[in-house]
């Protein structure tokens, strides 16, 4: 098998470490490759993209391209693999501006490949929206040459160290106050700059280390804490992260800003900590400084955690990903070592304070992720129950082989408003929490939780938002709507800001015959919400309780039916359960219209004309608006053209 590797760059940290330290593994696995520079004249690209039909593939690292080459390359070529490690759609000197240079150059690279790998999660949402075919592949390194033995002696000296290019060099400059204000504390304390640029602190010596691929181990094997900056922003979201796994494979604990992939790599209180803000770093920086114990404990688990990005482990991915797009197999490739948590065993109270309620249907490849989640909880006094709604892939052996005190029912598939029902029959806890089995509660949540619930003199529901992660479980967002409490009737009806997952109420206020609608197939949840803040207060969490998984099995919720049925929710409520005595009308309206408006532009995407006319039009009538009048008239000509 022949690969043609094409790069801007041979020169690039990226190319190296997203390409180059693979060939070897390449070769082993059969894959001979030849690299070549893209160069700068039209003529002279030509010439090498009709090269490319002399190979099985092309690997194109990172390069946004021009129409012209976008379509030479791709009629030259037997199949295209695109590799991108950077949030290139984006100018990163002004991320918060659209670049349409950059965004239709990252457009055109990503449509015309066979495969797309991106670094991350972020970036691979980016991907989705122009490739079906979207493979993560993480930044990978070599962990063996990161050993102990290039320790120096203890010279009585605190080494921070950052390391990066000059163009992130301004990351590092934000801190600058928080580093300078330690330099006043510590005057044993130095920064360590692994660069080919540098700067000055007023209150601290400054270790000047001219980068090098020789020596870079070592400069970052004889520091003591890592550093990882980051502003947050569109470009920012996308980095990968590799300093933090250079810190890592160093034996380092790091503190990090937590902007993408930051907030994975580093877990806050394990391998080192968040910081958000000037006082945080000082504050994270000062308890490491102090306490050496912590250091070693968060440096050994974050050594330990980079096993899973070592270039073995990385690279027969890679060389995994390239023979399935070039042949359509993957047999060759041998199999590597994966990395997973036991789950720890709980024996729960008779009493149990909450019960935590799984539904699940046909999601075993998830819920095992999902159940070590709720054994982590730092919070003891609960039950699990778990209702399988009729799986077929094996979750009820699954579950059985555990080991673990679960109360289990299984029952023909009725729907998930039928298992979250179920769950409530079955609940023995003071206070009932539902959490999806494809999503992932943070260990604290329930805590939290119930402190709200214990703090409250009445019957509230408590609840919290969620942070994004993709279905390897990799953070890449989160949920920026705002929160209300108190009576959230009308903040509820204009947006849905309470999940039935990290959410918590007392079971009793379900005793009155309040429960999950069964003849809704989705968001009975959400009625059930809107209903319940009609009689009580609803008390928001300040941090995210869950992490909610995307993933290629929920991706279609945005349908016409599932649309059309929140549609419907809204209406209900409004109309028909007393809505309209607390809403507003002009809210009402403005809310349905874009409701309409929304479902009719489904029902158009998928065909049923005669629907989206009649949704489009009530969109427009309830409340008057160009957007409406231009899809309810698209509709309407779509109805007169297919009519026979």
């Amino acid at each position: 098998m022949r690969l043609l590797v094409l790069t801007n760059n041979p020169e690039r940290a990226s190319f190296r470490q997203r390409i180059q330290i693979y060939f070897d593994t390449l070769r082993a696995n059969g894959i001979d490759y030849q690299v070549a520079k893209l160069p700068a004249g039209f003529w002279a690209r030509r010439k090498l993209f009709k090269l490319a039909a002399d190979f099985d593939g092309v690997f194109l690292h990172k390069k946004g391209l021009n129409f012209r080459d976008a379509l030479l390359l791709r009629r030259n070529s037997k199949k295209i693999i695109y590799d991108f490690d950077d949030a290139i759609m984006y100018n990163p000197h002004h991320p918060g501006r659209n670049s349409p240079s950059h965004f239709n150059g990252f457009r055109r690279s990503a449509k015309l490949a066979d495969v797309v790998i991106a670094g991350n999660s972020y970036l691979a949402e980016h991907a989705r929206r122009f490739n079906t075919e979207v493979k993560i592949l993480s930044t990978g390194l070599d962990t063996k040459v990161y050993t102990a033995e290039t320790k120096v002696k203890d010279d009585g000296r605190i080494r921070l160290v950052w390391i990066g290019s000059k163009s992130t060099l301004q990351y590092l400059s934000e801190i600058k106050p928080a580093v300078e204000q330690i330099g006043l504390r510590y005057d044993n304390v130095v920064l360590r700059i692994i660069c080919d640029n540098f700067f000055n602190l007023k209150n601290m010596e400054v270790e000047k280390r001219r980068w090098s691929l020789e020596k870079q181990v070592e400069d970052l094997t004889t520091s003591h804490i890592g550093l990882a900056p980051l502003p947050d922003n569109r470009f920012t979201r996308g980095k990968c992260g590799f300093k933090i796994l250079q810190y890592q494979a160093a034996n380092l604990p790091v503190i990090a800003s937590p902007v993408g992939v930051n907030s994975e790599y580093v877990r806050n209180g394990v391998t080192g900590f968040h910081a958000s803000n000037i006082q945080e770093w000082i504050d994270r920086i000062n308890e490491l400084i102090d306490n050496i114990e912590l250091r070693k404990q968060m440096s050994d688990t974050g050594r330990a955690q980079t096993r899973r990005f070592d270039i073995n482990v990385i690279g027969q991915k890679l060389c995994g990903v390239i023979m399935e797009c070039i042949r359509g197999s993957t047999d060759d490739v041998k199999e590597v070592e994966r990395f997973g948590r036991q789950p720890e065993i709980l024996t729960t109270s008779q009493k149990p304070k909450v019960s935590i309620c799984v539904p699940t249907y046909n999601r075993k490849d998830y819920l095992k992720e999902t159940l070590e989640s709720i054994l982590a909880q730092t919070y003891k006094d609960y039950e699990i129950i778990v209702v399988d709604d009729g799986s077929t892939d094996g979750t009820e052996d699954m579950i059985k082989q555990l080991g673990v005190p679960i109360t289990c029912h299984w029952q023909e598939n009725g729907g998930d408003a039928a298992a979250r029902n179920k769950l409530i029959e079955l609940a023995r806890g003071k206070y009932i929490s539902f959490i999806d089995s494809d999503d992932l509660l943070f260990s604290d949540a329930i805590e939290r939780l119930v402190k709200v619930m214990e703090t409250e003199a009445d019957d509230v529901v408590a609840y919290g938002s969620y942070v994004r992660i993709d279905q390897d479980g990799n953070v890449y967002g989160k949920c920026k709507r705002k929160l209300f409490s108190g009576n959230i009737t009308k903040h509820l009806f204009q947006t849905i800001i309470v999940h039935s997952c990290g959410s918590m109420f007392p079971r009793k206020i379900l005793k009155d015959g309040v429960t999950f609608d069964t003849s809704l197939h989705v968001c009975s949840d959400y009625d059930l919400w809107l209903s319940l803040s009609m009689k009580y207060r609803f008390v928001a969490l300040p941090k995210p309780t869950f992490k909610r998984r995307r993933h290629s099995d929920n991706l279609s919720t945005v349908s016409f039916e599932n649309c059309l049925t929140e549609f419907k929710v809204l209406e209900r409520f409004y109309y028909d359960k007393d809505g309209n005595k607390v809403i507003p009308p002009k809210i009402a309206l403005k809310v349905l219209s874009k409701g309409g408006l929304k479902t009719g532009r489904c029902a158009f995407r998928e065909g049923s004309y005669g629907q989206a006319t009649k949704l489009l039009g009530q969109s427009f009538r309830r409340h008057p608006n160009f957007k409406s009048l231009i899809y309810w008239t698209k509709a309407g000509i779509a109805v007169r053209l297919v009519r026979p």
